[in-house]
Parts: structure tokens; sequence; C-alpha cells
């Protein structure tokens, strides 16, 4: 019977990650929106002079839950609100992927009322930066101001409410607080049953036990603030916190998230949507009890690792944030995988293929398709990028595993046999496909140098080697005309242009790359800003676009990379869908997944600025400067554990480190840290 119970709620009773007025239809995935950036950018949304109902949904993280939040307004203009509370460390039967616990808070637990009258909340400004904050007014003098942020250390979310009385008269307030407890029974669950909760609180402490109404006269121009906590526990309710210092620890996170790797250029869009891709970026990690693990999110993916999400995206970026947390996470991720490795005396061919997903806090394994290249791809950008020689030895032998693994996987034409693909078998790839050699031969340059490093010269001279015959048979294999582009089939027997036919330009094969860049940008494939997989489906992903962006300024497309990134920018961060890079549609309802943000980071370090760790402490500098982008800065960058800025216009590099100043006149360089010298 129980398992019968657990069936159905995993399949029916679990809560919904997204309110049904928050799912848009296809038509209205592009609906201009009043929104407009704010000098500290932050993204306004004018919703109050909207014409009609309108929708959006956020999600935002802190180390031991996540929150999405459906918001908008319906057709009489009143307010609309659902809280969606993840808290990953609890856990439902049976205890997947997807068994995070969930709760939707479909209410408000404090009833307000004016002169004795429930207000109506009528949303006129909602803004973004990291938490969310909408402005009301009522059907009588008085306005609202609802804050929500994500506590960081511990399983809450955090409502703070402030009401104002902007008449000139005096008003009698009235507070009802309306506490709520529901329990999930042992049986759904992980280790007992789960209780989810909200309280109210008056001052700024969180007690458990602490319920009280409120009636007050607020004189004209004074405000009255109270907070709203939704949280959920198990055995025993949480202990007293305060709330003012989770408030003020959220604060700070995003302060040092808008400002430790800060963006400059002339293209004010693009620096914010740099800056919040930052924050998304590092905000999704949770603690676990098999330590730090950035996960993606979107209401389903939580204290789980994947090689693509994060040893192939998400990882390859802390280095340049110097995040201490999202190093940490890329640290512990790795070393989690090693334990799928099958380093037994079997013969390579004959061995079990690394896990794709390692989930619920990282004691069960998902097997989907054998992701030995994407670990290796992520691994060897890590290292390069943090410079430690600890690190690189400590990880050598993984490095070794998976290339021998994948190498072992080469067909008959010398390209890298694969099943599945890094959608997932979402869409055909064939026994081989271009995604997966591409970062194989990625993956061996840079641990070619890592064995120059180490002194491994054997593995240098055989890495050297399959790269270069790699390349020669990705473009063997692959290069086709395709519906009219000299560009790249995606598997044999592909017919139809493929979104990730950008993969060969991440990775710096350039052979076909003006072909390329405009098969990708055609009506064939892109579209609204958006980008089909592929150019027979209306399924878009924004990672492959994504993917595509950076592709572009790797090939030296300046203008196409810029005008594209920029139109991206104005589309995701002030567009429909605000502030964030998404995942799918229709899959997914956009979900804010986080990797998807650091991708776009990667755009700019990667792309834009041209960045690639090429040696123990040597970095590659090889900016795209254009017309509207003419001089770009970057500053606080912490690669290699330094701290340095980089600034690029049409006199050459300068490089500011250590409160000294080293140029260039050139516009592609490598910059030695061990000789603080170009090259």
């Amino acid at each position: 019977m129980c398992s019968i119970i657990q069936t159905l709620y995993a399949n029916l009773l679990k809560p919904k990650s997204f309110a049904s007025w928050a799912k848009p239809k296809a038509e209205d995935l592009n609906v201009p929106r009043k929104r407009y950036l704010n000098d500290n950018n932050e993204v306004v949304w004018n919703i109050g002079t909207e014409k009609e109902c309108c929708a959006d949904h956020i999600e935002m993280s802190g180390f031991y839950s996540s929150s999405i939040l459906s918001y908008g307004r319906d057709k009489k203009g009143r307010l609309r609100l659902m809280k969606h509370l993840i808290v990953p460390t609890l856990r439902v039967q049976p205890n997947v992927t997807q068994s995070s616990f969930c709760f939707n808070f479909n209410f408000s637990p404090a009833d307000i009322k004016v002169n004795h009258k429930a207000v109506k909340e009528y949303p006129m400004e909602i803004s973004v930066k990291g938490n969310l904050i909408i402005n009301s007014s009522t059907d009588t003098d008085v306005g609202i101001i609802r804050e929500f942020l994500p506590a960081v250390n511990q399983p809450a979310l955090i409502e703070v409410i402030n009401i104002s009385n902007n008449g000139s008269d005096d008003c009698n307030i009235e507070i009802c607080l309306k506490p709520f407890s529901k329990k999930l029974p042992s049986c759904l669950c992980v280790d007992g049953a789960i209780t989810a909760k909200c309280i109210s609180a008056f001052d700024d402490d969180f007690k458990a036990s602490s319920q009280e109404n409120r009636k007050l006269i607020l004189k004209s121009k004074e405000s009255i603030k109270f907070y709203c906590v939704y949280y959920a526990y198990q055995k025993k309710d949480l202990a007293d916190f305060s709330i003012a210092k989770e408030i003020e620890a959220r604060r700070k996170f995003i302060d040092e998230m808008f400002t430790s790797l800060r963006l400059e250029t002339p293209v004010k869009e693009l620096n914010a949507q740099f800056a919040h891709c930052v924050l998304r970026g590092s905000e999704s990690i949770f603690k676990t009890k098999s330590g730090l693990m950035h996960s993606p999110g979107g209401g389903n993916y939580y204290a789980a690792l994947w090689t693509n999400d994060q040893c192939e995206y998400a990882n390859p970026f802390f280095p340049f944030s110097g995040y201490a947390a999202g190093i940490e996470q890329s640290i512990n991720c790795y070393s989690l995988y090693e334990t799928y490795m099958d380093k037994s005396d079997k013969p390579m061919r004959d061995k079990r293929a690394l896990v794709t997903s390692i989930i619920s806090e990282g004691i069960d394994f998902w097997n989907g398709a054998g992701d030995s290249e994407m670990y290796a791809y992520g691994i060897s950008r890590f290292l390069l990028e943090m410079s430690d020689e600890k690190l690189i030895y400590r990880f050598w032998d993984n490095l070794v595993w998976c290339l021998d693994f994948t190498l072992s996987r080469k067909t008959m034409d010398g390209i890298i046999a694969s099943d599945s693909d890094e959608l997932e078998n979402r869409f055909e790839s064939g026994n081989a496909n271009l995604f997966t050699s591409c970062i194989a031969y990625d993956a061996l340059g840079n641990a070619a140098i890592l064995a120059d490093l180490v002194g491994e010269k054997a593995h240098k001279s055989l890495w050297l080697k399959e790269r270069a015959e790699l390349k020669d048979n990705i473009e063997k294999y692959f290069g086709r005309n395709v519906e009219g582009f000299d560009t790249y089939r995606y598997y044999d027997g592909n017919v139809y242009l493929r979104s990730w036919i950008c993969m060969p330009l991440t990775v710096e094969i350039f052979d076909r790359a003006d072909e390329t860049v405009k098969a990708l940008f055609s009506p064939k494939l892109y579209y609204d800003g958006m980008m089909r997989s592929t150019s027979d489906h209306n399924t878009t992903w924004d990672r492959s676009l994504l993917f595509a962006l950076r592709g572009t300024f790797l090939a030296g497309r300046a203008e196409k990379g810029i005008k594209e990134t920029v139109n991206y920018c104005k589309n995701r961060l002030l567009g429909s869908h605000a502030p964030y890079p998404y995942e799918a549609y229709p899959e997914g309802n956009r979900a804010h997944l986080a990797a998807e943000s650091l991708l776009f980071a990667r755009v700019v370090t990667e792309g834009l600025f041209g960045f690639r760790a090429v040696g123990m402490n040597k970095l590659r500098i090889k900016p795209q400067l254009t017309k509207i982008c003419s001089e770009i800065s970057l500053f606080g960058i912490k690669l290699f554990s330094k701290n340095f800025n980089v600034t690029a216009n049409e006199n050459g590099i300068s490089v500011e480190y250590d409160t000294v100043t080293y140029h260039t006149d050139t516009l592609s360089a490598v910059f030695d840290f061990n000789t603080l010298s170009f090259q």
C-alpha cells in the first residue's frame, strides 16, 4: 500500500513548480514587457502600466533551500503570488533525482485590514536584483511592499512586508496572522515525516512559537514592517535564528556577486546581464551530506550533480570569479565522480561508463550516457585555470582514466562513439555525434598541457597525436552541406540543421566557421532571440544558443557576436521572462537553471575577452572589439588564484595586477603571471 501511495504522490500529488497562470502559451513567449534597467543594475517592471493580465516566475536559492516564485496580476489588476519552496536535504520516496521535498504556499499567512476593511493589492512596480520586490497600491491610501529572499543558512524563504500610510489621514491597521502547518506522512518520506510551515514575526528574530496579531494606528507617512517565514523541517522545528542576519547575509552575497567580478562595456544591458548571471549561477549551491553541490534547480534538480551542467558548464567558470563556495563544490564534484570510475584490471573497452548524474545528496546515481569526455573537458580546464600543482596531481589519474575510456570508444572512422549526447536522447544523435567528439578534442588539448606540467611526456605525445587525428576525422565524418550550408551534420544520416553545429567553434575548430555562423543565425534555427534544437522542430534550448554566441566570438566574428549577444541580453534581461537565461521551452517552462547563467558568463570571459588558460599561470587574451564595444574591461578576475583586471581597446591589452599595469599593443597575446610579461 505504501508503495502505491508513493507512486501516487510522485506522479499526481507532488506540488507543481509553477502556478498554472505563470505558464505562457507559445505565442506569448516574446510579448514585450515594460521593463527597464535601473542605475544599480536592478531590473524594474512597470507592471501597473500593462494593459492585461501578465505573469512571470523566478528562482532564487540559499545553501539549504530554493524557491520558485510565480508572480503577476490578474485581469482586474490584482496581485497574484505563489511561493514554491524546495528543501533538497529533505527527501521523499522514492529517493530519486526529483525527490527533494517541496511545497506550494498559495496564500498569505497574514491578512491586512485598513480601517477594518481587507485590502486588495494592485502591483505597480516589480524589481529584481537577486531578491524580488513587489510594490503595490491598494484600494486605500496604504501602499504595500513585499520583498522575497532565500535565507542563506536556513531552509527557508523570507518575505519582508512593509505597510506605508501614503495618505494625509491616520489609518487603523489590523494584521491578523494565520499560522500554517502541514505534515507529509512518514510513509512518503525518507527518515520520517516532513512538515511545511509558515509563521510571521514583528521583530528581527525567528521564533517558531511566536504568533501575535497587531492593531495600531498608522499616522500619515509612517510605516510598519513584519516578516513571514516559509520553511520545512523533519523531526524537530527550526531553532531560533536572526531574520535580520539572514537578510544581511543575502544582501552581502548579492553585493559580492554584482561587484567582485565586474564587467564594464559601453552596453549597460551586457554589463547588467553578466552580473545577474554570475549571481544566479553562483547561488544554486547546496550543503548536503556529501558536501557542497552545485545543482541546476528548476523545481526538479537539486542536491545532485551532472557531467554536463556541473563538470562541463559551471565548474570551469568559478576560477574566474574566485567564489570560494563555487571552487569548493567544483573540487567536491570532481571527487564524487571518482567513485564511479571503473579502475579495475579489466580492459578499458570492457569497463562501465562514467555515470551521468550523482543524485540524492550523493548517495545514488542516474546512469544515462557515458560522459567521461564531459568530465575530462571540465576538469582539464578547471585545473589549468586554478594552476594549483597539488590539485593537478590530485586529479591526474581521473583525467587519464576519462581520456583512456573516451579513446577506447573510437570508431573505425576515428571519431568518438556515443549512443547519446548532451540532451540525453531528447533528439536523435545516432551512434556518434558531433558534440561528443568536439569536447573530447578540447579535453585532449588541455590535458596535453597538463601532462607537460607534470612531466608525463608519453601522455602528452599520445594526446597531441590523438587530438590532431580527431580534428581531421571530425572534418571528414561530420563536415557536410546541410540544408544549403557548408557546415556539419550532427550524426550519420542527419539531414536537418542542428544547433550543436556550433560545437567546433567553441573548441576553436574554424574550418567551416563562416557557413556555420550563417547557419546558426539563419531563420531555419534562430528566431525571436531563441535557437531551435533542430530546424524541423520548434523546441528551443538556451544552452546551445549560449554555446553558439561563445563560438561566434571565438571564430573572430565579433560584429555578429556582439550584435546577437546584446540582443540576447535585452531579450532575457528586459523581455517577457526576466532576468536570467533559461532552460528550454516547452520543456521546463523556461526554468532558470543555474548553469545556463554561467554559460552566459563564459560568453563574456571566453568569448568576448577570448580568455583561455594555456599553461601554468598563463592566460591567453584575445578580445573581440567592435564599434559598439570598442573598449571592454573586466575587474576582479581571480584566475590562477590571483586578483587582476583586464582592459582592451584599440590601443591593445592592459593587465593590472598588484598595482602595476602591463600593456601590449597587440589584440591577441598570452600574459605570463610567472614572469609578469606578455608573450
